[in-house]
């Protein structure tokens, strides 16, 4: 299906937290921490609701709990960011790392133990930040040199560093440069490399590494004879992890049936998790464990939930865990989650955002501060803070097609003027994955992106010229 996109003139005169129910299609990104959100739009800025306590980054002036989305400063270059416990971690797309909150055990990386920073503050100034990722007081990152980095919290080895010291500066895990995904949970962490093989280290107690143990260790070790591995997600003590056959498979603790293998049976061997339709492979494209529950979306784009519910995290309509995974109302249009400590965050291919759960902080960031929700809320749309200058478009009559698409996507547009022009790829983390320069003339042109070999997903199609920017979303199938 053809989609055409026209940009318009915009007038940047607004201010934080004006909201518009009818314009809630504007995320690019969210991470759900402990009773707090946070988000970064689609033209780069970042935001944060929910519990305050430092944790949002707004500054000593604003230490109250915010209800709804809140602009965190006025910057618009964030390219990923993740919400812990008490703490924040972010990159901006030059590759500079940044954290906010509390920083007891040294997570914040900044040098100091026992520290409190209401402010975004740069961590050091290396501009080779990946990924990072926000555990219970400690923290997790990769450069872009395929290293892996880790500081904060270190009592089980959850570091990786072969200790149990807590460190307050970004300390490198081993000698590999070889990493490709991370997550910090609890007390645990996962990762993937470049090869495939899933890594865990810290603690075990429950098995939540899957590797047939309950031993505990202060190093990555690999968890089974597969390489084959494409996503993790580290919860409070239970696993989830994703095969490049989009095969669903979880480990660890299952009080409250968050393995969601049908029992409460606690299990330290990845459970393969398929059950609705006898013989039918259940295949999934997204996961998320939060704190005893979990979070899947399947690559039909349904959402589904399960475990522990007490504050309507799984959106079910009602507050009774459940030990199987259970449809979240009818959409097939998901694709990015994230589980919290007891709220959920969900973001539709539209890039409207969807929350339930706890919300006596405004996790959930609708407006209120009403104990909880267990159906899913629409998080509407606020308006940023850039500057005060009238931007006007040259770049006219825009059209992507296909969209979605399976391999290629066409881009047409129009310029105004000859100028310089740079068409970028990123991933819905900020990463670039590809990028080409051109001079065009004044008139109309067409170019094609090749996707063929790009995970099944959303992407940003940026297109800059010397005076404008335009960007817009792609689905890859």
């Amino acid at each position: 299906m053809k989609t055409s996109l026209q940009l318009l003139v915009i007038t940047l005169l607004f201010t934080s937290n004006v909201f518009s129910q009818a314009g809630s299609a504007c995320w690019r990104m969210v991470s759900a921490g402990e009773n707090f959100s946070l988000g970064i739009k689609t033209d780069g800025t970042l935001w944060a609701w929910g519990q305050n306590s430092n944790r949002l980054g707004l500054g000593l002036a604003n230490l109250a709990n915010q209800n709804l989305p809140t602009q965190v400063g006025t910057a618009n270059d964030w390219a990923t960011v993740s919400a812990g416990n008490v703490h924040s971690l972010a990159i901006k797309t030059n590759g500079t790392l940044w954290s906010w909150g509390n920083g007891q055990f040294g997570q914040l990386g900044n040098g100091v133990f026992n520290s409190a920073t209401p402010n975004v503050t740069q961590i050091g100034t290396a501009t080779d930040w990946l990924t990072v990722s926000a555990g219970n007081r400690f923290s997790l990152a990769i450069k872009n040199t395929g290293t892996l980095w880790a500081w904060g919290w270190n009592n089980v080895g959850q570091l990786g560093i072969n200790n149990v010291a807590d460190q307050n500066l970004p300390v490198q895990v081993g000698t590999a440069n070889n990493w490709l995904k991370i997550d910090a949970g609890n007390q645990h962490s996962l990762a993937i490399d470049n090869t495939g093989f899933m890594y865990a280290w810290g603690d075990n107690t429950f098995g939540q590494f899957g590797n047939a143990t309950n031993t505990s260790s202060l190093i990555p070790i690999v968890v089974s004879t597969s390489n084959n591995w494409a996503e993790v997600s580290a919860g409070f003590d239970h696993s989830m992890a994703l095969d490049a056959g989009g095969i669903l498979f979880t480990a660890g603790n299952n009080s409250n049936g968050q393995l969601c293998d049908g029992t409460n049976t606690a299990s330290n061997v990845l459970i393969p998790i398929s059950f609705t339709t006898p013989g039918i492979v259940n295949q999934y494209i997204a996961i998320s464990a939060g704190n005893s529950f979990s979070l899947a979306i399947r690559n039909d784009n349904t959402l589904w939930s399960g475990g522990f519910n007490v504050t309507g995290q799984l959106g079910l309509g009602n507050n009774t865990a459940t030990n199987q995974l259970n449809q979240v109302g009818t959409s097939n249009t998901w694709f990015l989650i994230s589980a919290g400590d007891t709220h959920s965050l969900a973001m539709e291919t539209t890039t409207s955002l969807w929350s339930t759960g706890r919300n006596l902080e405004g996790a959930v960031g609708i407006g209120t501060f009403v104990f909880s929700y267990n159906t899913l809320q629409s998080v509407g749309c606020p308006t940023s803070t850039l500057s005060n200058e009238e931007v006007t478009a040259e770049i006219n009559e825009v059209k992507l097609y296909p969209n979605p698409t399976n391999d290629f996507v066409n881009i047409d547009y129009t310029l105004e003027n000859s100028e310089k022009v740079s068409v970028t790829v990123t991933t819905i983390q900020g990463q670039t994955i590809t990028e080409f320069k051109m001079d065009k003339s004044s008139g109309v042109h067409s170019d094609s992106i090749d996707l063929t070999h790009q995970s099944s997903g959303l992407y940003f199609i940026t297109i800059t010229t010397e005076t404008s920017s335009f960007t817009s979303k792609v689905i890859k199938r």
